[in-house]
């Protein structure tokens, strides 16, 4: 699963093709098989490693928990939604 998603689109008044880059819907709540409890010093790019064995998935678990604050650092005890990629 990527973070952005691209569309081929036609500029109407010119008839050039370009690709519209967007970010995909919110993760649905469903798809969430469980809950973590975040450590001290954790981080969502730490999280997304340990469950994803990448950390370049920390996005999907801050957009499954509407985290939005510009930083991946997670307050400790903090219960984290890990949705099913």
């Amino acid at each position: 699963m990527n973070k952005y998603e691209s569309s081929l689109q036609i500029d109407a008044t010119k008839g050039i093709p370009y690709y519209e880059t967007s970010i995909p819907s919110p993760v649905p709540a469903e798809t969430v098989p469980f809950y973590y409890t975040a450590r001290i010093n954790e981080r969502l790019d730490n999280i997304s490693n340990k469950f994803y064995n990448t950390p370049g998935n920390w996005w999907l678990i801050a957009r499954a928990n509407n985290l939005a604050n510009g930083t991946v650092a997670v307050p400790a005890g903090t219960k984290l939604f890990i949705p099913n990629v």
